[in-house]
């Protein structure tokens, strides 16, 4: 079980339709979009245990909605929205969401609040039904881009559809995650205390925190623009520490290739699609898995 795994990232961003298309453009399978109950538009690259997520403001009115703890998952999207897109906060796998927040919570990082919600699907019979999810919110007021929730789907037999988890450039989930921060330090200790491990260094020889899915990878702005091929402004970092890139597992770096009419570079046996204003504030870097 990926117990605290990386499970998703929410990468934010202003023209959803837009996005969408971009990551088609890649080679990705985007299942059809749907909405939040809290008034955001989400649209899903699903894996195993793991999804891109893309969302945007779907329903302004809802933005307050289901509030937990004094946070509001809507407005906070909309907040790092205004200032600039890419990811917002994270999920955390999870089969038990107060197993979840009692570990975590051992090692002194309490629990904003909770979130329980559901969506009426049509399951591949064609019959109705209703996801359930359980979410545990923990929001960092330091690090706010890297708050991160436990995720608890009840119902992944309506989720994670077979069929919407084969995706054309043959991409099977992402290895890492990247975060880009001008001190390393805090965002270091923040995931070594989620996941209960000792920051070590990754197989590029860069800061990292393993998890039971994929590791969070740490780096200065300048390891970023060099190892990426991306130029960061400072407004960049405006909002402190953030994701900047995810590293996606593919089968074959030459179907990705044939697929994408997105600009890639190729570069030591991996691809790195790096203009982030197609990608929602965000590089991905293909590796052979």
């Amino acid at each position: 079980m990926a117990f605290l795994g990386i499970d998703h990232p929410l990468i934010a961003v202003h023209d959803l339709d837009k996005a969408i298309e971009t990551y088609r453009d890649l080679g990705f399978f985007i299942a059809p979009p749907g909405q939040h109950p809290w008034g955001t538009s989400t649209a899903l690259a699903l894996f195993r245990h793991q999804i891109i997520e893309i969302v945007s403001i779907g329903d302004e009115t809802l933005l307050d909605g289901y509030e937990a703890g004094g946070f509001r998952f809507g407005r906070h999207v909309e907040e790092f929205l205004n200032r600039s897109e890419g990811v917002a906060l994270t999920a955390l796998f999870t089969e038990d969401a107060e197993e979840a927040e009692q570990q975590l919570a051992d090692r002194d990082i309490q629990c904003t609040g909770t979130i329980d919600f559901g969506r009426d699907v049509v399951r591949a019979d064609s019959k109705p039904d209703r996801t359930k999810t359980t979410l545990k919110v923990f929001h960092n007021d330091s690090l706010p881009r890297l708050s991160v929730f436990a995720c608890q789907q009840h119902r992944r037999d309506l989720l994670e559809f077979p069929n919407r988890m084969i995706h054309p450039n043959g991409a099977q989930g992402f290895a890492a995650a990247t975060i880009v921060a001008e001190d390393k330090a805090p965002v270091l200790d923040w995931f070594a205390r989620i996941h209960n491990v000792s920051a070590t260094k990754d197989a590029e020889g860069f800061d990292a925190v393993e998890t039971t899915n994929g590791h969070w990878r740490i780096m200065a702005p300048d390891q970023f623009e060099a190892f990426y091929r991306v130029t960061l402004s400072q407004a960049f970092f405006a909002n402190g520490p953030r994701i900047s890139a995810l590293d996606v597992r593919v089968k074959n770096l030459g179907v990705v290739k044939d697929c994408a009419s997105v600009t890639v570079s190729e570069t030591d046996e991996h691809l790195i699609a790096s203009d982030m204003s197609q990608l929602g504030g965000i590089a991905l870097r293909f590796v052979p898995s």
